[in-house]
């Protein structure tokens, strides 16, 4: 493909994007579409990862290995986490995201790769230091994570104990994100993709959004 027909390409990926989410942000607004959206969850996020990853550049063998190295980490630390509480506090997962094991959906690890590939992309072109970079990725990730969980909790994606986020699950999506960043940093993954930023930005506004209608509906 082209790079003048690539680059259309990902600003159509961009734009559906946003037609796609707000399709999503007002089905899970109406009480008689909501379970029907809430079920089409996992369907969604396969789509979106499937998507950023066609748009990946150049494949190496090596960038394969480091995102299929987070996605199951992060799978495994979600179990642990579910398991014990010592890693994010006491949470439980419900329905929404599919089929589990070890209480604990399968495709939790395809998102920690999707969103960690996604603020990767978007600090790559940046003008800093590594660490730097790193520091502010993985505070874009807190970020994320800090108005997606009201709205997890509303539509049964997951749960905390006595219903309150503890500070320690922010702390633990920190350390975590430097971790994988730092991954895909020493792997030397090139993303050079357009539709990350996209995907990021669309889903960030889709949970703000989410976070009022619910309020309200």
């Amino acid at each position: 493909m082209g790079l003048l027909k690539k680059s259309r390409a990902e600003n159509f990926a961009g734009y559906f994007f946003i037609i796609y989410y707000l399709v999503g942000l007002v089905g899970l607004s109406l009480l008689s579409t909501r379970d029907m959206f809430i079920r089409l969850m996992p369907l969604s996020l396969l789509l979106s990862s499937a998507i950023l990853l066609f748009f990946h550049r150049k494949w190496r063998s090596t960038d394969a290995i480091v995102l299929l190295f987070i996605a199951i980490t992060g799978y495994l630390i979600e179990v642990l986490g579910v398991l014990t509480g010592h890693v994010f506090g006491t949470y439980w997962y419900g329905s929404a995201l599919g089929f589990q094991i070890f209480n604990t959906p399968l495709i939790i690890g395809l998102n920690w790769m999707m969103l960690t590939y996604c603020v990767f992309a978007i600090m790559e072109s940046a003008k800093l230091f590594w660490p730097l970079k790193a520091l502010t990725a993985a505070i874009l990730m807190v970020a994320y994570d800090f108005v997606m969980e009201p709205v997890a909790m509303r539509l049964d994606m997951w749960d905390w104990a006595g219903g309150v986020v503890p500070m320690q699950n922010y702390q633990a999506w920190f350390i975590i994100s430097l971790v994988f960043l730092s991954a895909m940093h020493l792997a030397k993954v090139k993303t050079n993709n357009r539709v990350a930023p996209w995907l990021f930005g669309v889903q960030f506004a889709f949970f703000i959004a989410l976070n009022v209608v619910l309020r309200v509906f």
